[in-house]
């Protein structure tokens, strides 16, 4: 695993984008992972919003490669609905 950018949901659990292996990983206190989402490229920053808190949001790329993604364009900001919103206020 490869973790780079995260979020801290409602329950204490963080969200962490790996970027070597093309997930965000939800992770308890403890260490346990209880939620993986696979999207195939490389995710090295995430985040919980949206108007209701509960929409996370990747960044992803292909690699790392600062010349390469300059030449080709391939860096992505995707998203999807969690049950369980970001911490704090809404």
């Amino acid at each position: 695993m490869a973790p780079d950018g995260c979020a801290l949901d409602a329950e204490g659990a963080l969200w962490i984008a790996d970027a070597l292996n093309g997930r965000v990983i939800r992770v308890r206190e403890g260490g346990d992972i209880v939620q993986e989402i696979t999207v195939g490229t490389g995710v090295f920053a995430c985040g919980l919003g949206g108007a209701d808190g509960r929409t996370l949001f990747m960044c992803a790329a292909p690699d790392f490669d600062e010349h390469a993604r300059a030449a080709a364009w391939e860096g992505q900001l995707l998203s999807t609905r969690v049950e369980v919103p970001h911490a704090g206020r809404p």
